[in-house]
């Protein structure tokens, strides 16, 4: 597996870069031999606080977690117990694509996870309105809810705005 260590606002120490491999290298029994995976380490705004997103891609397959705490090892057992649970849980649905998966045999996650096949629970139908950036904001404030589906007014395509955690706004274009 290709492994990137990105280094934001944080450097690691050898030590730590080298327990980042081993342990997802571990990985290699459950994903085929093109997956890769991307790991940011990160200082969590002026604080001492550390951020680490473990991102995890294979044919069909992508899984990703985020933690933050004050210990970039706690943050990196974390968030590999997380990675594991995610390909455990959809290894019934992808068995073509992710191998040797026994829920017994878990590396990093301490209990197996409760798998039950997802369903659609609850369907909605609207109309897309035609509005600007701006007008899909307030519309998105005036509804309370984290995103907003619209038709943009200058590509006619249809977009979507979200609130982010840091309080800004994300934009979501499509093709």
């Amino acid at each position: 597996m290709k492994i990137d260590i990105v280094q934001r606002n944080y450097i690691a120490r050898d030590k730590l870069i080298d327990l980042i491999n081993k342990k997802l290298t571990r990985f290699e029994k459950y994903l085929s031999e093109g997956a890769s995976s991307k790991v940011v380490l990160s200082r969590a705004g002026n604080q001492d606080r550390y951020k680490m997103e473990i991102t995890v891609k294979d044919t069909g397959l992508f899984v990703r977690s985020e933690v933050q705490s004050d210990n970039m090892y706690v943050n990196l057992d974390t968030c590999l117990a997380k990675i594991e649970r995610q390909v455990v849980r959809v290894a019934g649905k992808y068995k073509d694509k992710i191998k040797n998966v026994d829920p017994m045999d878990l590396l990093f996650a301490e209990t197996v996870p409760e798998v039950e096949p997802a369903k659609i629970v609850k369907r909605k139908d609207f109309e897309l309105d035609i509005l600007s950036e701006e007008q899909a904001i307030d519309q998105l404030e005036l509804i309370g809810n984290d995103f907003y589906i619209y038709r943009d007014n200058q590509t006619n395509l249809v977009n979507v705005i979200y609130k982010r955690e840091d309080g800004n706004y994300g934009l979501i274009e499509t093709r």
